[in-house]
């Protein structure tokens, strides 16, 4: 079956004219309300990749800031068990000094004796050590926060 030429309509009937009206107002209604919304949205959007490249800038920062907080804190650490460590010592000196004492004693009143002099002494050690691991415990939580500190102050102080 050999079909001829396609004919092509001319004349609109007047169902399809009345279609077609609304949908060519529709279009160009949409058209534009498009043209008012697209530099709104390229604002927005510009907006938004600025806020993004703030944030990752400022993930950065808090990450060297976590690098030197951990660092500081290691540094601070090994002086704090250094002193400890020497406190140890101190002790375990002292201990050895009172049983050798000990060991030359010639009476219960002189035992007695020994044992408060050890005692009011390694009291007083005591309080010192304890003195000084405090402080430097308190040094080590100041060196491990100030980086951070610092660097959540810069982040959220920026305007």
């Amino acid at each position: 079956m050999a079909s001829g030429p396609r004919k092509t309509k001319i004349a609109e009937t007047p169902v399809e004219a009345a279609v077609q009206a609304p949908k060519a107002a529709a279009a160009e209604a949409v058209s534009e309300t498009v043209a008012a919304v697209e530099p709104v949205v390229k604002k927005v959007v510009a907006e938004v990749k600025k806020a993004q490249a703030s944030v990752q800038q400022a993930a950065v920062e808090t990450a060297g800031s976590l690098e030197e907080s951990f660092g500081a804190a290691s540094k601070s650490l090994q002086v704090f068990s250094a002193k400890a460590l020497e406190a140890y010592q101190a002790n375990a000196a002292a201990s050895v000094q009172y049983v050798q004492a000990l060991s030359g004693v010639r009476s219960v009143s002189e035992a007695i004796a020994l044992q408060s002099e050890h005692m009011r002494k390694q009291y007083e050690a005591l309080t010192t050590q304890a003195k000084e691991l405090t402080a430097l415990a308190q040094q080590v939580a100041a060196d491990a926060a100030a980086p951070l500190k610092d660097q959540f102050g810069k982040t959220f102080n920026k305007k």
